[in-house]
């Protein structure tokens, strides 16, 4: 109905409201002013008892243009819908590296002005009505009580300080929610300080696959890590893995997460969500054939993350007691790439150029050619997976 119409429906209803005698029969004519108007039931009762008219609400007109809102959803997508105050940081690179690899969107001056204008909680506005949540990962746990007692165990910030790099490890699994049988694993290493990231997968989590992954990642490191701390996973607590960091990197402390402490590794595990799980989903790559390729897409897909990817880091956290309860005031840093965070503290060579839509379409690209054409039935994980890691 229109707003004149409502407007003399409404009064002829108050007129049958206030004639009404019994309570049953001013239910039933609410019940109807509900239906035919579709208004709340406590604004209708208010409506016909009091003296308030029913007046239409215009508000206010939208700031931004249809076209601005589409693009902006648009690019949101091609760059993995990050939150808005991380695409709010590069929006004016992102709007290049979009037109460049898209080039038959037009993106008119008027619609890049009202990009560049937006604030990062009016991005947030416009792409909450897209937004998913995607399914947590189940996280396996074991513990070998007799080589943990000779590895040290401390929180994960234990080490943190500037200057200080403390890598976390940990590995997530590529099972497609099905355990049996071979598959993938992806071992994945984030630095604390600077959030620098790598991966690389490893086939049944094997001791030796792990180590030679670990070995992979740490020699393409731009820079010495000081601490790597670990969960209590099996692929970490063995004698093989002690073995291959006391000869290879012997000036590298180890440590592990205390028991019962899910948080002392807490880095790499909000890293999982937002990196790996954002790249492979919930899919399952049980064909060691595969795993070339997997290696390849892992580096280009770190190479886009450490470059062209903002983040944020947590400041300062201060306890609050209120009447409410108990509450938490959280202050965190400007938004920046783990190559800039690292570039601060750490001499580095300037960073390869970089397409950031181009190289993620390249890498789902890669995904989807893996997926389909590996050599397996992806509900029972039957992939050839009798060869061992070389």
């Amino acid at each position: 109905m229109t707003a004149k119409t409502t407007r003399e429906y409404m009064t002829k209803m108050k007129q049958r409201y206030a004639r009404a005698k019994r309570r049953s029969e001013r239910s039933a004519l609410i019940d109807e002013a509900v239906t035919m108007t579709g208004f709340s039931r406590k604004y209708v009762i208010r409506l016909l008892c009091g003296s308030r008219v029913y007046k239409k609400h215009r508000g206010r007109a939208p700031t931004y243009s249809r076209e601005a809102r589409d693009r902006l959803v648009k690019i949101w997508f091609a760059f993995g819908q990050m939150c808005s105050q991380y695409l709010h940081s590069i929006i004016e690179k992102a709007i290049a590296d979009y037109q460049e690899a898209r080039p038959n969107v037009y993106f008119s001056p008027e619609v890049i002005r009202e990009l560049l204008q937006m604030s990062s909680s009016t991005m947030a506005r416009i792409l909450r009505p897209h937004q998913f949540q995607m399914r947590s990962a189940n996280k396996r746990s074991g513990d070998k009580a007799t080589i943990a007692a000779g590895i040290p165990a401390a929180p994960g910030t234990l080490y943190e300080k500037k200057g200080y790099f403390v890598l976390q490890v940990d590995t997530v699994a590529l099972c497609g929610g099905n355990m049996r049988e071979s598959f993938f694993w992806i071992l994945h290493v984030t630095e604390v300080e600077t959030q620098w990231s790598m991966c690389a997968p490893v086939w049944n989590r094997g001791s030796e696959a792990t180590c030679q992954a670990l070995h992979y990642i740490l020699e393409r490191l731009p820079f010495t890590p000081n601490v790597i701390h670990v969960d209590n996973g099996g692929e970490f607590i063995n004698n093989h893995l002690l073995k291959f960091l006391k000869t290879y990197y012997p000036n590298i402390l180890f440590t592990r997460s205390r028991p019962y402490r899910k948080n002392d590794n807490h880095r790499i595990e909000q890293k999982n969500g937002s990196i790996i799980r954002t790249l492979f989903g919930d899919l399952r790559f049980d064909d060691f054939d595969q795993y070339q390729a997997l290696t390849e897409l892992c580096e280009q897909w770190s190479l886009l993350y450490n470059i062209c990817i903002p983040c944020t880091r947590q400041i300062s956290k201060v306890r609050r007691v209120t009447s409410k309860g108990i509450s938490y005031k959280r202050k965190i840093d400007k938004p920046l790439t783990p190559y800039q965070r690292l570039a601060k503290i750490h001499p580095l060579p300037p960073p390869p150029k970089c397409n950031a839509v181009k190289l993620r379409a390249q890498c789902e690209r890669a995904l989807k050619r893996l997926f389909s054409t590996q050599h397996s039935s992806h509900s029972m994980g039957g992939g050839r997976c009798s060869v061992p890691l070389p």
